[in-house]
């Protein structure tokens, strides 16, 4: 049976909005140049665990991002765990599933860097103490079964985990020094990983070449194919889907030379792979994924590329987010003696070390604020904001926009009427955000500060300011008690009258069983009695546009249909 619906109220008005001063909000839209702490970015710390079969702890030492270097050498049968000074017996490692203490161990130690509201890039390895040990890992096998235990861990941790450096081939991890770190090998343990975890885990493996393998554009040794132009790299992508989005790269000779110290390549001569393949890969299919590793001392004579002007460049194109702070630190503390020379002139003067340190991953200023000088109790609240990423990267994890209403009085967090994505404010790049929000119907009249809160959970009597992003303007703007960017001021102002400015008129809409039929116009709103928002379309240009209403369950309906200056009102009773 069809619903009945009557319309028995209807007036045109003109908006309210319109008798309210758009304006440019006092504040400083530069970059302050301040170094901050935010999440999933900057330079790590690392930590080293060795665990064993049982009677592992937790440790928990922990900087803003931290490097886990887990060692599961006991796991091995091909790791050396220790040599007896007198008798020279040698004691190895056991091929064996990880035990559920290990785990359990593991899992504790990602949730005390949550606890302390820290992330962490994570790398699984058999050498012994992280000591450069070769030819310690266990037969394929193991290393997949383990992969897969390790996946469940992973799974429940994607807020803490920023990276997964998939590890566990020779020294330290880093695919080279054992007769199983080949690529077929790897890239095999990385399609494991892969189908194991869910879409939010990134994971890097150590060369370009290996990532080539996996999407199979290689033959041989002809590396042509992982030009991201050519044709077998278009039909890899067409058979990898979304997943290539997941696949980065950990960069452990980071500018130490053009190859990156034998990172890039591989291959036969005029074939080889090269810094331009590997860059533009990068730049365009890594973005939403962690790029890094540890910077390394200059290997390329009188043309280093261990700089900040260089990174000031290539930089932005691999969308570099995270360095190693004590490797190589000499190269890093020496940046804080250098003038930064580069082609970015607010850092005009600046040294090296803080150029590199406010860009290496997103960092989000504030260019441009408009609101409304008042807003009536019963409006909805405009907002306008231009931000610009000049970070060398994206945001790559998922995060929550709201707003926080903070009066004298009281504090009102508020989620906008339109989906805000941080990860779509792209390096280089400016946005126009423009939004509104619905207040709460108790909202008192007064003087407001509005703030922008970027956190984990859009919550902040909740999530104790875990993960909130803080803009890269002054840091006066930040209130870290929300965890939230100042955008402005505003006045709530009492309930606007339709009796004071609006007059009868004839229906602007009407309503033919379920389905509600109205004019051209620019936007069209649909909300409940209290204020909830509950359909808007934009831009109707037909004569006669029609809008299913059956499926709203709600008894009274407000339609508003707004069109150049001008709003027209319909209340609609449902029976």
């Amino acid at each position: 049976m069809k619903k009945i619906i009557l319309a028995i109220l209807s007036f045109y008005c003109l908006l309210s909005t319109s008798m309210a001063n758009s304006v440019v909000q006092n504040l400083d839209y530069t970059d302050a140049l301040e170094e901050i702490e935010n999440p999933h970015i900057g330079f790590y710390r690392p930590v080293g665990k060795h665990f064993t079969p049982k009677g592992n702890k937790s440790s928990n030492t922990w900087s803003n991002l931290t490097h886990l270097r887990m060692d599961i050498s006991e796991f091995s049968s091909n790791a050396v765990i220790s040599i007896d000074k007198e008798t020279g017996d040698t004691t190895f490692g056991v091929s064996q599933s990880l035990t559920q203490d290990m785990l359990d161990a593991f899992d504790s130690m990602l949730d005390d860097v949550r606890k302390r509201g820290k992330s962490a890039i994570v790398r699984f390895a058999y050498d012994p103490w992280y000591n450069g040990a070769k030819n310690c890992d266990p037969e394929q096998s193991v290393i997949l079964n383990h992969l897969k235990q390790l996946a469940e861990i992973y799974s429940r941790n994607t807020d803490v985990i920023v990276f997964v450096e998939l590890g566990m081939y020779g020294s330290w991890g880093e695919m080279h020094s054992s007769v199983n770190a080949t690529n077929a090998n790897i890239a095999e343990a990385l399609q494991t990983l892969l189908v194991a975890t869910p879409p939010e885990i990134k994971i890097g493996v150590r060369r370009p070449d290996i990532v080539a393998e996996w999407l199979k554009v290689n033959d041989g040794n002809d590396y042509s194919g992982f030009d991201i132009d050519s044709e077998k790299f278009k039909k890899a992508l067409a058979e990898k889907g979304d997943t290539i989005y997941r696949v980065g790269m950990y960069n452990d000779g980071y500018l130490g030379s053009d190859s990156d110290l034998g990172t890039i390549g591989m291959g036969a001569s005029g074939h080889k792979m090269t810094r331009e393949m590997m860059v533009k890969w990068l730049e365009t299919y890594s973005q939403p994924t962690p790029y890094g590793g540890e910077l390394v001392a200059n290997n390329n004579g009188d043309n280093p590329i261990n700089t900040p002007e260089y990174l000031s460049v290539e930089g932005f194109r691999t969308h570099t987010s995270y360095l190693n702070y004590e490797w190589h630190q000499p190269t890093i503390l020496g940046w804080k003696d250098m003038i930064f020379n580069g082609n970015d002139t607010e850092y005009s003067g600046c040294d090296g070390y803080t150029y590199v340190a406010n860009h290496l991953g997103y960092r989000f200023i504030l260019r441009k604020s408009v609101l409304p000088d008042t807003v009536a109790q019963n409006e909805n609240l405009p907002i306008s904001l231009t931000i610009e990423n000049v970070g060398f990267a994206n945001l790559t994890k998922k995060k929550r926009v709201t707003f926080i209403l903070s009066g004298e009085n009281h504090i009102y967090e508020i989620f906008p009427n339109d989906e805000i994505d941080p990860c779509n404010w792209l390096s280089r790049l400016s946005d126009v955000i423009s939004t509104s929000i619905t207040l709460p119907d108790d909202v008192e009249t007064g003087k407001y500060q509005l703030y922008l809160r970027i956190s984990e959970l859009g919550d902040f009597t909740k999530d104790n300011n875990r993960y909130c992003i803080q803009f890269g303007n002054p840091s006066s703007q930040y209130n870290s008690l929300f965890g939230a960017n100042l955008i402005g001021e505003i006045e709530v102002t009492q309930k606007s009258s339709a009796k004071n400015i609006c007059h009868s008129t004839e229906p602007v809409c009407f309503i033919n069983g379920d389905e509600l039929h109205a004019p051209a116009c620019d936007e069209l709103e649909i909300y409940s009695v209290d204020g909830r928002i509950l359909f808007t379309q934009k831009a109707l240009s037909g004569s006669d546009n029609i809008i299913d209403l059956g499926d709203f369950t709600e008894n009274i309906l407000i339609v508003k249909i707004k069109n150049n200056e001008k709003v027209g009102v319909e209340k609609v009773v449902v029976f």
